[in-house]
């Protein structure tokens, strides 16, 4: 049991040390008290994590020490490797590794791994595992006496010291909302710290005032819309609508080097370009969510849990459209199916197809044979989602830009070279330029081209290190590289009116506003069913943008952004992500918490 424990303690060091990853991303300030109590905090929250594994793995004494040496030292192996990979996900995201990312990894449609990242998890686990049986044996042989007994107390009493330290340091500096010491909960995973109200309350009763907003969990009580929906039938002949969205797609390869097809097509029927447009997150979760409600992706979790769909679907179906809903991955995660399209019958989860070029390309293949097939006598909405940007993946004859790596999450730092990665992207984007060709190479041939409303656009943006911070990819900051998306509209009814706003700062939460108010004769304020606005009116100047990611929102402006994470920690940096001196102007954050609390029952 001794023994088992110096292990354990043993194993204790060897995290905190891998911990210091956390603390080296580019951009993190700490002063003298984040330092001071990172150490107590990293010791403290080990020495609790390890000695829960040990009484897992004290059962594991009653076998024989041939059988029971093995799984134990596999078990410790387990559990740094998990800490150095969750290392790698902070380093790149600036988060942990949650049950919403390991759903979407182990889905096998989202993210694939190349050889070379397997082969390279192998080695690094063969050998951590190696050196864990070593230490375990040494351990067991040379610390059996009183040698081991007086390691075992010392050590023992630093770390309950530690372990009280941090925790009384967290819970004064959680209740006066002290930002170095709160900050360093984020940067550890399974960290819990005591946030005792009553026992500080005790003491001060004004310190919590202080605290940051969060997002409201009476969000979860909606009144959406706020007043029932008024719907004149149209006078003329509803015009067929379609959604191209391309995952992962940065404004900077809407070009003619990277997607020629989509800068010719855009020129040749009418489009407008917005040339400042965002998503309203840097997730496809929050992306699409702002694209079909109109609304902040903070909604999420409560529409989710009630199951609202989106009113610009709802209203389609109620004005007869045909919907024809095609996306490569599956739309059970995030879960569509329960909120965007919860009301659309026979819904397609995914494509076939064993690649991701594949299943983009299938996705032309089965909306081509369903426009086909359709009831010419009624209006269609069909939604195009493509995946292979998203993958970096293209067909193996279909290089254009060169060289290329392999994609290997695994070796990505902040001095990694950005542009055989980039490349990578551009041809998997070329690629999907080829297929969305194709789509309105049939609208023409089928004559429905003018008829119909084309919008071409991204869920989000995708990072290749743009701010030198160590990001890649995305769901990890709000900077243009994240967030900033091509957004075109194509054989607008009011080209003119379209296009006045094409120059203002617009966002995914205006497109509803528009598509309902002059395509789907509602007649509602737009301020009853989103806090968009409309993209075919005379938009007013709009000083910032809010936006969210899994756990996170954010006041964007053009110049600033000031990020609040689910606990309510914040941070106020520029617009390349490094955190500054000074306060966000606080009537634009309670503006945008209006916004999240819009559709609240108050």
């Amino acid at each position: 049991m001794k023994k088992l424990f110096l292990f354990s303690l043993v194993n204790v060091l060897i995290s905190a040390l891998i911990a210091i990853r956390y603390f080296t991303t580019p951009g993190s300030l700490f002063n003298i008290t984040t330092h001071s109590f990172s150490f107590f905090a990293v010791l403290g929250n080990f020495f609790l994590l390890y000695l829960l594994l040990f009484l897992i793995c004290s059962p594991l004494l009653l076998l024989n020490k041939y059988v029971r040496r093995p799984i134990v030292a596999l078990l410790f192996t387990f559990a740094q490797i998990a800490l150095y990979v969750d290392t790698i996900v902070f380093e790149q995201y600036r988060f942990h590794i949650n049950q919403s990312m390991l759903t979407l990894v182990l889905s096998g449609q989202v993210v694939d791994f190349s050889l070379a990242t397997y082969a390279l998890v192998a080695l690094i686990f063969i050998a951590a595992f190696a050196i864990e049986l070593l230490l375990l044996l040494r351990i067991e042989r040379r610390y059996a006496g009183d040698k081991g007994r007086k390691i075992v107390k010392w050590a023992s009493i630093f770390a309950v010291v530690a372990l009280l330290i941090s925790n009384i340091t967290y819970m004064i500096g959680f209740w006066y909302s002290y930002s170095p010491i709160m900050t360093v909960q984020e940067k550890l995973p399974l960290y819990y710290p005591l946030t005792s109200k009553k026992i500080m309350g005790f003491f001060d009763k004004e310190g919590g005032k202080n605290r940051h907003p969060v997002v409201d969990e009476s969000a979860r009580h909606l009144n959406y819309p706020l007043h029932p929906l008024i719907i004149n039938p149209l006078t003329h002949k509803p015009k067929n609508i379609m959604f191209i969205l391309i995952d992962a797609w940065r404004f900077d390869t809407f070009s003619q080097a990277v997607s020629p097809n989509m800068v010719r097509l855009t020129a040749e029927n009418n489009g407008v370009v917005f040339d400042n447009h965002y998503s309203t997150g840097n997730a496809t979760r929050t992306g699409i969510f702002g694209l079909f409600y109109g609304v902040p992706g903070t909604y999420w979790e409560a529409f989710l849990h009630n199951n609202v769909p989106s009113l610009f679907v709802t209203t389609l179906q109620k004005q007869d459209y045909q919907l024809g809903i095609f996306t490569s991955a599956k739309v059970t995660f995030p879960e569509f199916d329960r909120t965007v399209f919860a009301t659309v019958k026979n819904l397609r989860i995914n494509s076939a197809g064993t690649t991701t070029p594949e299943r983009d390309a299938n996705v032309n293949k089965d909306w081509s044979a369903w426009y086909q097939a359709r009831d010419k006598s009624r209006p269609t909405f069909s939604f195009l989602f493509y995946d292979s940007a998203h993958a970096y993946e293209f067909p193996k004859d279909g290089e254009k830009f060169s060289p290329v790596n392999d994609l290997n999450y695994m070796t990505l730092k902040n001095d990694t070279d950005p542009q055989p990665l980039f490349n990578r992207y551009k041809n998997s984007v070329y690629y999907i330029d080829s297929l969305v060709d194709k789509v309105f190479a049939q609208l023409k041939a089928d004559g429905t081209l003018n008829d119909t409303l084309i919008i071409l656009t991204g869920d989000h943006a995708q990072e290749m290190n743009d701010n030198h911070m160590g990001f890649w990819g995305h769901n990890g900051n709000f900077t243009d590289a994240q967030t900033k998306v091509p957004f075109i509209v194509i054989n607008p009814d009011d080209r003119a009116a379209v296009a006045q706003n094409s120059h203002k700062l617009t966002s995914h939460e205006d497109v509803v506003p528009m598509l309902m108010k002059h395509y789907l004769g509602v007649e509602n304020p737009v301020s009853d069913y989103s806090t968009g606005y409309d993209m075919a009116s005379d938009m007013p100047a709009r000083p910032w943008l809010l936006m969210s990611s899994y756990s996170m929102w954010a006041l964007r402006t053009p110049d600033s952004i000031y990020q609040v994470n689910g606990i309510g920690i914040s941070h106020y940096m520029n617009a390349h992500n490094q955190e500054i001196d000074g306060q966000p102007n606080f009537k634009y954050v309670y503006d945008a918490m209006d916004q999240m609390r819009h559709f609240n029952n108050r």
